[in-house]
């Protein structure tokens, strides 16, 4: 496990450093505007199954991803003005949008896990944010715990969850201790259906007040 203690003046040389490991199948512990999230590059399938051991988590449950932009989402999920309404709104922040899956890529189709959906995010993070952007494919935007354990909020935390695992992130930029905010509210739209799925940062009524 790498610790890299993250100083903004080092931001260009941190996140292309970070880029080479994504691009070689490794998993980087990063913060996002809520918790720190764990991340391999998601169009690498033998990442995303790493991922998973590194979890513990159910291969039964789907991968949410940070997209590097609205148009690479719109290329993959069936996007509608909902979404569009939405995203113009609260993205860069803390809502993931789970859509219908539109492509056929088998990396995208290993990703949902069977549900047909998949969850999208761009969080007020430029750390996160710039992973994928200069990345130029998505990230993974799973929390970095041990599946059934709490979000992370400092690298302690982090440290703590996986010191007696077998796997471990490849990778810990420790960008400080994060203040303490739930994770992103999850809206799935099927068409015009709307379903909270989970309630976070932003709001239901927020939600509701905008595309009523």
């Amino acid at each position: 496990m790498i610790i890299i203690v993250y100083e903004k003046k080092y931001h260009n040389q941190i996140i292309h450093s970070c880029i080479d490991a994504l691009k070689k199948g490794k998993s980087i512990a990063y913060p996002t505007d809520t918790s720190y999230g764990l991340a391999v590059d998601a169009t690498n399938i033998k990442a995303v199954k790493k991922l998973y051991k590194i979890k513990g988590r159910n291969f039964n449950k789907p991968v949410h991803v940070v997209v590097p932009s609205v148009g690479y989402a719109k290329k993959n999920v069936r996007w509608n003005s909902i979404a569009s309404k939405l995203t113009k709104k609260f993205w860069p922040g803390a809502l993931t949008l789970v859509l219908e899956v539109r492509s056929k890529k088998q990396e995208v189709r290993f990703l949902i896990a069977k549900t047909g959906y998949l969850g999208v995010r761009m969080p007020r993070n430029k750390i996160a944010l710039d992973l994928s952007r200069l990345l130029k494919r998505p990230i993974t935007a799973t929390s970095a715990n041990r599946s059934g354990g709490p979000d992370c909020y400092g690298i302690d935390d982090i440290i703590s969850q996986f010191k007696s695992s077998k796997y471990t992130p490849d990778i810990i930029i420790n960008a400080g201790k994060l203040p303490r905010r739930k994770p992103s509210t999850i809206i799935k739209l099927d068409g015009d259906q709307i379903e909270v799925l989970r309630e976070g940062p932003i709001p239901k009524s927020k939600i509701l007040n905008l595309i009523s």
